[in-house]
């Protein structure tokens, strides 16, 4: 695989989360020329708007994890001796993986389940709505996973 490929595979979250605000922007632009210029409000707007936003939450998060920029509040653990600091952060690395898990299986049988749900204006299957759960949190594992295999270095490790 060539480097500019896996480059944009491993940056492929922040790929749909910049085009999801793109949509998110446009849908909700649209709804407001149309709302206040026409006279013919865009009802299908504010519904790709919703969808739009919900895949920029979730793939912008999985791209917060990527950078590791979420928040971490570890001043207890950092506390401790080295020994105990590496057998915390191990268990929460442990119960944050436990947590990507059980979120995405919820998301594959939300998505499951809502296939034959349509969306109220566009007709589109609610999987749609469902689906950037269970994607973004699976690559959310796949990284949390492969950061675990990794030396554990004291400061930069914080999950706490």
């Amino acid at each position: 695989m060539s480097a500019g490929l896996r480059r944009a595979l491993g940056q492929a979250d922040e790929l749909i989360a910049v085009l999801a605000l793109l949509v998110t922007v446009a849908a909700v632009g649209w709804g407001v020329v149309t709302r206040y210029v026409t006279s013919q409000p865009a009802v299908w707007s504010s519904e790709v708007a919703a969808i739009a936003f919900a895949w920029l939450t979730f793939f912008g998060a999985s791209a917060c994890f990527r950078h590791n920029a979420h928040p971490s509040i570890d001043m207890l653990v950092q506390r401790l001796p080295p020994g105990p600091q590496r057998w915390v952060r191990l268990g929460v690395d442990l119960l944050v993986a436990g947590f990507l898990a059980y979120f995405c299986w919820l998301g594959v049988e939300f998505s499951l389940a809502a296939w034959d749900n349509p969306t109220a204006v566009l007709r589109l299957p609610m999987t749609v709505v469902y689906a950037p759960v269970t994607l973004a949190t699976a690559m959310m594992l796949a990284r949390h996973l492969s950061n675990m295999r990794r030396p554990l270095a004291l400061p930069e490790r914080a999950m706490a």
